[in-house]
C-alpha cells in the first residue's frame, strides 16, 4: 500500500546520507578501521558474562551539528547485555518446498493449495471489469492511494485503464469455469504459471534466473495467492515468500481497512509470533517501538529472527548506489497485515541461514565508548553535501531540526565480508533512534500541513514529527555502520 511521505523525512534522510562515508577503494570491506575487527574475530571468546556496560545506565546530553542545522537532545538508558554476544557468518537462504508447505499452512491454516493458473473465467472477469471500472472512475480514492500526489494517481489510472482494457478483451474467450489441480509444490520458472492481468513484472521476462511455487488457496471467501521464489544468479541471490489476497479478485482495500488498528492488538501479535514460530526458523520477535516507527509500516507487524540470542535489528537494507559494495539485499523480516485476527497480507523477505559462528562471544566496547562514537557522528549529520563534498552552511532563516534521542537497540547488523562476494557477517551493533521535529528560528515547532511543490508537480503532505534511525554502531570497534551501503 502507499504510504504518505512528510517533508521532515526527507529533509532527515538527506541529512543522513551527508555523513562522512567514504568512496569504495576496494571490492569489499569488512570494517572501516584498521583491523581492529579483524583482530576481534579472530581473539578467544571473551568470558560469558562479561561487563560491557552498566546496565540500564541512564545518559543526558545536549549538542548540535557544525551548522546548527540540527540540535540533539539525548534522554536513553544503556540496553542490557546477554551473556553472549555472537558475530556469525550468513548468506541468504534458499526455499525448500518443505519451508514453503509449512509457511502455507502456518498462515492459511489446513486450506486446499490449487495450481496457480492465470486463465481467469467469465465470472473472474466480470468481478475485475466491474472492480476495475470503480477504480477508474473514483478520482478521489486514487489520490488518496498516492498519498495526496496527483501525478502519481493519474499515472496509476491509467494503469487501471489498461488492465480493465484487457480484461474486457478476453471476456469472450474467457472459459465458463477452471480446471483445478492440486499444487505439486515443485519450483518452476516464473513463466511457466503464464502470463496474468496482474503481470510479473518483479520478476522481468524471459529466463530471469527466478523460480517459483505459486498456488491458489481460498479462505473464509477470500482469494489468496502464494509464491515461493529462488533466484540463484552471482549478481542476485533472492529468496522470499509471499502470501497476498489476490488484489483481481479481492476488495483488496477492504481487508486492510482495519490493519492499523490490528497492528497494535496484542492478540494479533501473539497470533504473527505463533505463525513465526510455525516455520521452523528458530525464535523470532517482534521490532521494537523505535524500530517499528521508522520502518513506515504502520499497518504491518514485522519480525525479525533472533541468532545466538540476539536479534536481528531492522534496517531498511542496503541501496543501489554505485558506493554500495554489494547487492541490495533487503534485511530478513517477515511482515504481516491482518484484517481482524486473519493474515490478509505476508512476506518473508532477505531469506538467510547461518554458515557459521565466528566469535561465539566477541569482546566489545563500553557503551561510553559507542555513545561518544554515536555522538561524534550525529555532530557530523547535516554537514555536508553527499554528492559534491562541499560544507553545508546555517540555514538562512535560522530554522533546524531538533532532534530527541531517546531510543538505542543492541541487536546484529549485517555487513559484507573482505573478499567474499556471498556471505555476510551479522555483527552485534548499537542503533540510535529519534524523532526529528522541524523548527524555526524561535523554537517554534512548525505546523502540519500540505502544499504545492512547483519543481516537482506534486503535493506534498508535511507532517512535522518523524522517528528517525540516526546512526548505527559496531559493538565490537566503534565504526559507523552505514546499512544503505552495506558496511
Amino acid at each position: 500500500m502507499m504510504k504518505k511521505a512528510g517533508v521532515i523525512a526527507a529533509l532527515t534522510a538527506l541529512a543522513l546520507l551527508a555523513g562522512c562515508q567514504p568512496t569504495p577503494e576496494k571490492n569489499v570491506v569488512t570494517s572501516k578501521n584498521d583491523g581492529t575487527f579483524q583482530a576481534a574475530l579472530e581473539a578467544d571468546p571473551a568470558p560469558d558474562g562479561a561487563a560491557r556496560t552498566e546496565a540500564g545506565g541512564r545518559y543526558t546530553d545536549s549538542f548540535e551539528n557544525a551548522n546548527g542545522s540540527m540540535r540533539y537532545e539525548l534522554d536513553l538508558t544503556a540496553p542490557e547485555a546477554p551473556s553472549a554476544l555472537p558475530v556469525l557468518q550468513v548468506r541468504p537462504m534458499e526455499i525448500t518446498a518443505d519451508l514453503a508447505r509449512r509457511t502455507a499452512q502456518a498462515v492459511l491454516g489446513q486450506t486446499e493449495m490449487y495450481q496457480y493458473s492465470s486463465v481467469h473465467t467469465k465470472e473472474d472477469l466480470e468481478q475485475i471489469v466491474l472492480r476495475l471500472r470503480r477504480s477508474v472512475g473514483d478520482w478521489e480514492g486514487l489520490v488518496e492511494q498516492c498519498g495526496g500526489n496527483e501525478e502519481d494517481a493519474a499515472e496509476l489510472k491509467d494503469i487501471y485503464a489498461d488492465q480493465l482494457a484487457e480484461a474486457e478483451a478476453l471476456y469472450d474467450q474467457a472459459p465458463e469455469t477452471r480446471e483445478r489441480a492440486a499444487c505439486d509444490w515443485q519450483f518452476h520458472p516464473t513463466d511457466y504459471y503464464g502470463d496474468s492481468l496482474y503481470s510479473d513484472s518483479f520478476y522481468g521476462e524471459g529466463d530471469n534466473g527466478y523460480s517459483s511455487i505459486r498456488a491458489s488457496a481460498e479462505r473464509d471467501g477470500v482469494p489468496f495467492v502464494f509464491d515461493a521464489s529462488n533466484r540463484e544468479r552471482e549478481d542476485m541471490r533472492v529468496h522470499s515468500i509471499s502470501i497476498q489476497a489476490d488484489d483481481a479478485l479481492a476488495d483488496v482495500s477492504a481487508l486492510y481497512a482495519d490493519a492499523e488498528e490490528s497492528a497494535r492488538s496484542e492478540t494479533v501479535r501473539a497470533k504473527a509470533l505463533d505463525i513465526a514460530d510455525a516455520m521452523g526458523l528458530g525464535q523470532w520477535r517482534v521490532l521494537t517501538e523505535e524500530e517499528a516507527a521508522v520502518t513506515g509500516f504502520a499497518d504491518e507487524i514485522v519480525l525479525t529472527r533472533l541468532y545466538g540470542g540476539l536479534p536481528l535489528t531492522w534496517h531498511s537494507g542496503p541501496s543501489e548506489r554505485e558506493t554500495a559494495y554489494g547487492p541490495p539485499y533487503q534485511y530478513e523480516a517477515l511482515r504481516m497485515a491482518f484484517h481482524g485476527e486473519e493474515v490478509v497480507s505476508f512476506l518473508y523477505q532477505g531469506a538467510l541461514e547461518e554458515v557459521s559462528t565466528v566469535n561465539e562471544n566477541v569482546q566489545t566496547l563500553p557503551f561510553e565508548d559507542i555513545l561518544a562514537a554515536a555522538e561524534t557522528q550525529m555532530k557530523l549529520l547535516g554537514t555536508t553535501d553527499a554528492l559534491t563534498g562541499e560544507a553545508i552552511p546555517a540555514r538562512e532563516d535560522g530554522s533546524y531540526e531538533k532532534i530527541t534521542v531517546d531510543g538505542v537497540q543492541l541487536g546484529l547488523t549485517r555487513i559484507l565480508i573482505q573478499d567474499n562476494t556471498t556471505d555476510y557477517y551479522l555483527v552485534p551493533t548499537y542503533t540510535f533512534y529519534g524523532t526529528a521535529v522541524q523548527c524555526g528560528a524561535d523554537g517554534t515547532a512548525m505546523d502540519d500541513g500540505t502544499y504545492y511543490d512547483e519543481d516537482t508537480g506534486q503535493t506534498i503532505v508535511f507532517l512535522n514529527r518523524t522517528a528517525v534511525e540516526l546512526v548505527v554502531i559496531n559493538a565490537v570497534d566503534g565504526s559507523v555502520i552505514d546499512p544503505l551501503l552495506g558496511y
